[in-house]
């Protein structure tokens, strides 16, 4: 990487180094070097063996950290691994069965809360009078720290004594201690306090006060983005086109269905686990005025006992949707299979998802579908809150910068907010609703850059109304933009015919 300049230059080394390590950024590429996980077995000689692939941590990823943490409370440590790419955080729950014992304690100081440099001894009750010991640490790796549980892994002793040796340099000690529980132990205080079980967070998730964690990437977008043309094949060799920027929000109705597309592969076997899911809850999709539909991505096969629409994705079909994901979650990495996007009746976009989706999200995004803006915008972030700021305002920029950028220049005009209100109010007047045709019209003069077009669709819709001397006015001034058109031209002489009668 270039050094910075020591002066106000235009330095093009220094700009193009910058460059480059965003691009590769974006691509996930490592940022010092990819650092693979791994594991190491304690042989108790004071050797340790590399259990790395067998341990089923080394993960292709560029690893930074990890912490161990007993999240479900089973006595099991389990672990949490940061990457520098994706996916930034690896949740390793540890389903190792044994009969092993532990005991799990908090430390609370009476000046430091966090009791952070106390030193915790237990004692076993055993021949050899095992003794373990840690002390409470603030940090433990990289931009990482541990619980501040502290875990003991018994094996199959009993604990015949804690002794706690507080910053301060005085110490407690305590008797009495259960296997298999976790205690808070307050500095001075003498008392221990047991806390949750295991028994009692599984009842919390079955309750539903505590959520799983998915293994797909679920994008919930804050403001709905129209869905350009997609090109498919189908089923009779016939070219068809779903979507279509504002033509398909003006030609929805009270009966217009959401759409669930879905790209699959017949050989992709997480595909077809999910295509079969949809499959046996149909009546769900029924419910929600959802239709799925199976876009296969290699070939025209129909995917089994499948009922619904579906057809061959186009290659600009399968580039289009690539390049929204890349674009929309400002990562250079390759759409996988399966993916699919959740559209409403009016041709937004509303979720996409990236990888496998559980059966029960899909369903449950549904809600999406009839929320309001404040809504959505809410369930778009990972966690609740309040906000401090404005929320922005939704911007279509950036997907016609890309499509642009990848010259795929019919794509990117579908994304110019000036094209969008031409097709709306073209859609408007193929179903004869002419007041919101003439508005779509006057929004398109206004924002341009689609001038020649507003003013002849508005001229045509305000000839339609009987408006004839706004129609005329309104041909003019396309013909001025573009002198030599046959059609204005002759709208033109038919409404100056109709205003002499």
């Amino acid at each position: 990487m270039s050094l910075s300049p020591e002066t106000e230059i235009d330095d093009a080394d220094y700009k193009n180094g910058w460059r480059a390590i965003n691009k590769l950024i974006s691509q996930g590429k490592s940022w010092s070097g990819n650092e693979a996980n791994c594991m190491f077995i304690n042989l108790g000689n004071g050797e340790f063996a590399d259990g790395s692939a067998v341990s089923g941590l080394n993960f292709e990823d560029d690893g930074r950290s990890a912490v161990a943490h007993d999240l479900d409370l089973d006595g099991n440590l389990d672990l949490l691994i940061t990457n520098r790419t994706a996916p930034r955080l690896r949740v390793m729950r540890n389903q190792v069965q044994t009969s092993n014992s532990f005991v799990q304690l908090k430390l609370v100081g009476s000046i430091n809360p966090d009791a952070i440099g106390a030193r915790v001894e237990v004692h076993l009750d055993d021949k050899q009078q095992t003794v373990l010991s840690q002390t409470r640490r603030a940090g433990s790796g990289y931009q990482a720290q541990s619980s501040s549980w502290l875990h003991f892994g018994l094996s199959d002793n009993k604990v015949s004594q804690i002794i706690v040796k507080w910053p301060n340099g005085k110490a407690d000690h305590y008797d009495d201690i259960r296997n298999g529980q976790r205690y808070v132990i307050t500095q001075g205080a003498g008392v221990v306090v047991h806390q949750s079980t295991a028994t009692e967070i599984e009842n919390s998730i079955a309750e539903g006060s505590l959520s799983a964690v998915t293994s797909f990437s679920r994008i919930v977008l804050p403001n709905p983005i129209p869905m350009p043309q997609l090109k498919i094949d189908a089923p009779d060799n016939e070219k068809a086109t779903l979507f279509g920027t504002g033509t398909t929000a003006a030609k929805a109705s009270d009966n217009s269905k959401a759409l669930f597309v879905n790209l699959w592969s017949e050989t992709c076997a997480p595909c077809i686990v999910e295509l079969s899911a949809i499959t046996e809850n149909k009546e769900s999709f029924l419910e929600a005025n959802v239709i799925p539909v199976a876009l296969n991505v290699t070939s025209n096969q129909e995917p089994a006992n499948w009922s619904a629409p579906h057809a061959q994705a186009s290659a600009q079909c399968i580039n289009v949707l690539d390049i929204m994901q890349r674009t929309l979650t400002k990562r250079d990495i390759a759409m996988p299979t399966p993916s699919s996007f959740l559209v409403d009746r009016r041709g937004n976009l509303v979720a996409f998802y990236l990888g496998a989706v559980d059966i029960e999200v899909i369903i449950n995004d549904f809600e999406l579908l009839n929320m309001n803006d404040a809504q959505r915008l809410e369930a778009s972030v990972p966690f609740g809150g309040r906000w401090l700021t404005q929320a922005p305002s939704p911007s279509l920029l950036s997907l016609e910068y890309a499509f642009t950028k990848n010259e795929m220049h019919e794509t990117a005009r579908e994304f110019q907010v000036g094209y969008i209100y031409v097709q709306m109010a073209r859609g408007y007047v193929n179903t004869q609703r002419l007041d919101l045709a003439l508005e779509s019209f006057d929004l398109a003069a206004k924002e341009g850059p689609y001038f020649f077009e507003a003013y002849s669709g508005r001229g045509y819709v305000k000839q339609l109304s009987g408006d004839i001397s706004g129609a005329i006015a309104d041909y003019t001034t396309a013909l001025a933009l573009r002198p030599d058109d046959k059609a204005v031209k002759a709208n033109l002489i038919a409404a100056k015919a109709a205003l002499t009668d």
